[in-house]
């Protein structure tokens, strides 16, 4: 059983943002609802990666009193730096905030224009989970293609985009959530080869749901800092993991760094 460590792939990733990195300055606009504990942990690790750059951020908050202050602030804003919105913000009108993104300045990849870009295949507009996942699958030789790879989740930003992700490297795909009806999950898990865990949902599948001992790929992040995999990894039922924390977390924040370099490039 191999442990799939993002901590091997991060000195990779790190050494490659310092020699692309752009000579003029990027700067970063962080924005959060400050009652959101899973954005502070979201944007604490984003922070620590721009500050290892020396890349300078502004940190903002919704207010919840006046989102449309808010909103006129951001926009402003989101012209000028590239822009991280830690969502949800549990509002009504959060649609709005997106669309205020720039394209140019969105290195989450949550824009209309570059989630369009990466259905129609252009691997450079994932966003920083899915191209985390995309660096360990490299790094551990991990390939998809022919493969039953199972990704359980469709959010905008993790689901989607990895099945996308598996698309590319031409595996076969099948996508379901937690609304999907249990019993369809764990038949499909059976038969799966490799396993995308991305739905926020812990306990969705058990080790006596595993019969190919698949690589299992955690996106998931709980309150306890573990990730959706509900059970202890055994030899006998999967080939690999990645583990939660150390895995496809630990190069996350980079990611984000990688994508605002691509994105600064005008490509």
């Amino acid at each position: 059983m191999t442990i799939l460590s993002g901590k091997d792939v991060r000195p990779l990733l790190i050494e490659r943002i310092e020699r692309e990195i752009p000579k003029k300055d990027l700067q970063f606009y962080l924005f959060s609802d400050r009652e959101d504990s899973s954005a502070f942990y979201y944007l604490r690790g984003v922070k620590k990666a721009l500050e290892r750059f020396s890349i300078p951020y502004e940190e903002d908050f919704l207010d919840r009193t006046d989102v449309k202050a808010s909103l006129r602030r951001f926009e402003r804003k989101a012209k000028e730096s590239q822009t991280i919105l830690a969502r949800p913000l549990a509002i009504d009108n959060e649609k709005a905030f997106l669309d205020a993104i720039n394209p140019d300045h969105d290195p989450d990849m949550t824009t209309e224009r570059n989630v369009g870009r990466m259905l129609l295949g252009d691997m450079d507009y994932l966003p920083a989970t899915a191209q985390s996942v995309l660096l360990i699958l490299r790094h551990y030789h991990i390939e998809l293609k022919g493969k039953k790879c199972l990704v359980i989740g469709r959010s905008r930003t993790i689901g989607l985009p990895l099945y996308a992700l598996v698309s590319h490297e031409n595996g076969l795909i099948v996508q379901v959530h937690s609304r999907i009806d249990p019993a369809s999950i764990k038949k499909e898990a059976r038969e799966s080869d490799v396993i995308f865990l991305a739905s926020g949902k812990r306990g969705l599948l058990s080790k006596e749901d595993l019969a190919r001992k698949p690589f299992i790929i955690d996106c998931g992040f709980q309150d306890d800092g573990k990730g959706d995999l509900g059970f202890v990894p055994e030899e006998e039922t999967i080939s690999g993991y990645t583990p939660v924390p150390g895995g496809v977390g630990v190069l996350t924040s980079y990611c984000l760094v990688m994508n605002a370099i691509h994105l600064s490039k005008g490509k």
